[in-house]
């Protein structure tokens, strides 16, 4: 599955080849290279594993071809990538203790963490040890002074939910909203801002607070509510890639026939081993479920919004 956290990661290994190449290396054959050690720190395991798994596929894929053709040339030496990874399970204690591993072992650019709380977390290790990490999670503190080390890695929240709302008003009808997220501060950030920026477009906000678990399975109840509100819009804030399939097909069973979407990547595998053809139509950042906005029009609607974001 290649989705927009895939893309992302392939590019930010590109630029450490072409960094490397602009400092006068070419990329060539040897026999005996040595080793630049790149690493991910992220989730990899439980119901957000999907967001670090095509993380850390996409490094090994990216890397394993550098290595085919050669390696990367650093001034008069020539290395080999290899990658190594740290599991943090989304929690920012095991977050620190990873990108502290790799402090130990050398690494000076890491990808991930994955969510808000490790990103900030792992913060105070990076600029301490001179680590540039990519994280993808969304506050705007990371990137801003006094923070120094942090590079945005994916489209955030605040850009994608303006471009995709103002789109579904225009093009699909859509004049009420719903927001459910689970009860963490990152989906609980993310629907903060959709809610806002669904108000600053006119939009009529009819659920703003109704809240999961993120171990729940059984989304019935939670969702029940909400569908009697009869949006038009379902967001899904900051669901991870496990609950997403389970969220969607609740609310089909419920008779809820609007649309869906998240601003975060999802994986179009296990959206379809979850939710079959009820997930048709769901609209995210990095994959769609085949008949939801034309994935052309996002990316403009995206670019035009990007343009116009600053992070200030």
């Amino acid at each position: 599955m290649i989705n927009r956290r895939s893309i992302i990661t392939y590019a930010t290994l590109s630029a450490v080849s072409a960094l490397a190449i602009m400092a006068g290396g070419t990329i060539t054959v040897h026999a005996a290279n040595k080793e630049l050690k790149i690493g991910f720190v992220g989730v990899t395991s439980g119901a957000a594993a999907a967001w670090g798994t095509s993380n850390v596929r996409s490094m090994q894929t990216r890397a394993a071809w550098i290595n085919e053709t050669g390696g990367v040339k650093i001034g008069d030496e020539t290395y080999d990538i290899k990658i190594v990874t740290f599991d943090d399970q989304k929690d920012p204690k095991r977050a620190i203790a990873g990108m502290e591993k790799m402090a130990q072992e050398g690494i000076h650019y890491v990808v991930g963490p994955n969510v808000d709380d490790g990103a900030a977390a792992v913060r105070p290790v990076a600029e301490s040890k001179g680590i540039i990490y990519f994280p993808y999670a969304f506050p705007k503190e990371l990137y801003t002074p006094p923070a120094s080390n942090a590079v945005l890695g994916m489209i955030a929240n605040y850009q994608s939910a303006p471009a995709i709302y103002k789109y579904l008003m225009e093009n699909r009808g859509v004049r009420k909203v719903a927001f459910v997220a689970a009860n963490e501060s990152d989906p609980l950030s993310q629907r903060d801002g959709g809610v806002a920026a669904a108000k600053a477009l006119g939009l009529e906000v009819v659920a703003a607070t109704d809240v999961y678990q993120n171990d729940t399975r059984d989304f019935t109840p939670v969702l029940t509510p909400i569908v009697l509100q009869k949006p038009d819009l379902l967001v899904l804030s900051g669901v991870a890639p496990g609950n997403a399939p389970l969220l969607i097909r609740a609310a089909r069973e419920l008779g809820y026939e609007g649309l869906i979407s998240t601003e975060t990547a999802q994986d179009a595998k296990v959206l379809e081993e979850g939710a079959g053809e009820l997930a048709n139509g769901f609209i995210s950042v990095g994959a769609d479920g085949g008949h939801g906005i034309p994935r052309r029009q996002v990316r403009d609607a995206l670019r035009r919004s990007s343009r116009l974001t600053q992070l200030h």
